[in-house]
Parts: structure tokens; sequence; C-alpha cells
């Protein structure tokens, strides 16, 4: 799980350097959902091989903070 907590611009820069083929899913809280997110700030959760070789990351949006 080299890529878990990461930022996900960071995690691409990576990939792209590395010459690395990958996709990314990205998930979303419901609509009207309990918790608050910063759609602008992206982190992977999560990361798999697939069965082609290709590496799925998947994204999720930062919490904001509630004051």
């Amino acid at each position: 799980m080299k890529y878990v907590g990461q930022l996900l611009p960071d995690a691409v820069i990576a990939l792209q350097k590395q010459k690395t083929k990958f996709v990314i899913e990205y998930t979303i809280p419901p609509e009207k959902g309990f918790f608050k997110v910063d759609s602008n700030i992206l982190y992977v959760i999560r990361e798999k091989y697939l069965e082609n070789g290709v590496l799925q990351l998947l994204a999720a949006a930062k919490m904001r903070k509630e004051v």
C-alpha cells in the first residue's frame, strides 16, 4: 500500500513518472450525508491491482472540520 493516505495528485504524478498504468475510482458520500467534505482535496484510500495488471486507486474527499 504505497499510495494509501497520499494526496491523489501526488500519487498520480508518482505513477506517471514510473510509467505505471492506473485507473482512478471515486467514492462520494450521499448528497444529504452526515459528513461534510471538501471535494477539492482528494486522498487515496485504497489501492489494488486488477486482473489485467492495472493499478486501481480509490479516492475520497477530505472531511471538513466541524466548528
